[in-house]
């Protein structure tokens, strides 16, 4: 308990300034080059050496907030798929099988792979989560969309950015301090920063 008191007087300290999504790397590529990726499948998500996540609860909240943004028919992954793990091995060497690709692409009709890896995790107060994420296209072989972030709750941004999250995405159940349950629960947390990560597809492509 005494761990927690210090971060939630940061928290609140917090709550005066302006509530803004904080800034994270992104990119997405050309209009043209998105048109024809329509039918996706999530692989399930690797994660480095030196972290320990459940990357199946993080790979469902991105799920979820992907079928949300309705631009993508979103394939279940079946149980007995095994091209996700050649897929995995040649990302961890800095390049994509294509092999693997034409092979998911031939056997599921997707037109595109969504590839997640957990950077840094830390499930306890502050919390901090790291993602690296990229869509692949199968007909190019070549990302289309990449988005690389930290989000720690240890730092005021990440706190703005959580209370910007709430007050624009949650209904008000009353209770002041709601948006403080986002940066206690592991859960909440995993599906801030997945809501996040698909969100910056809406604003490249508002701004296209």
């Amino acid at each position: 308990m005494k761990t927690m008191i210090p971060f939630l007087a940061f928290a609140l300290a917090a709550c005066g300034a302006a509530h803004e999504p904080k800034a994270i790397n992104s990119w997405l590529a050309e209009p043209a080059d998105l048109a024809n990726v329509r039918r996706i499948m999530v692989l399930p998500f690797g994660q480095e050496s030196d972290v320990q996540a459940d990357c199946n609860k993080v790979r469902d909240a991105f799920v979820a907030e992907l079928q949300k943004l309705r631009r993508f028919e979103v394939v279940p992954l079946p149980s007995d798929a095994t091209e996700n793990e050649q897929l995995n091995r040649s990302l961890s060497r800095g390049r994509i099988s294509s092999d693997a690709l034409v092979r998911l692409c031939n056997r599921y009709a997707v037109d595109g792979v969504f590839l997640g890896t957990v950077t840094t995790f830390r499930p306890y107060q502050p919390q901090q989560m790291g993602m690296r994420t990229q869509l692949v296209s199968v007909h190019s072989g070549a990302p289309i969309w990449a988005v690389d972030a930290i989000y720690d709750a240890n730092e005021r941004t990440t706190i703005s950015d959580v209370r910007h999250f709430v007050e624009h995405t949650q209904r008000d159940d009353g209770n002041l301090h709601n948006w403080e349950m986002n940066l206690i629960s592991p859960q909440k947390f995993t599906s801030f920063v997945a809501h996040r990560f698909v969100g910056t597809w809406v604003e490249a492509t508002a701004e296209q």
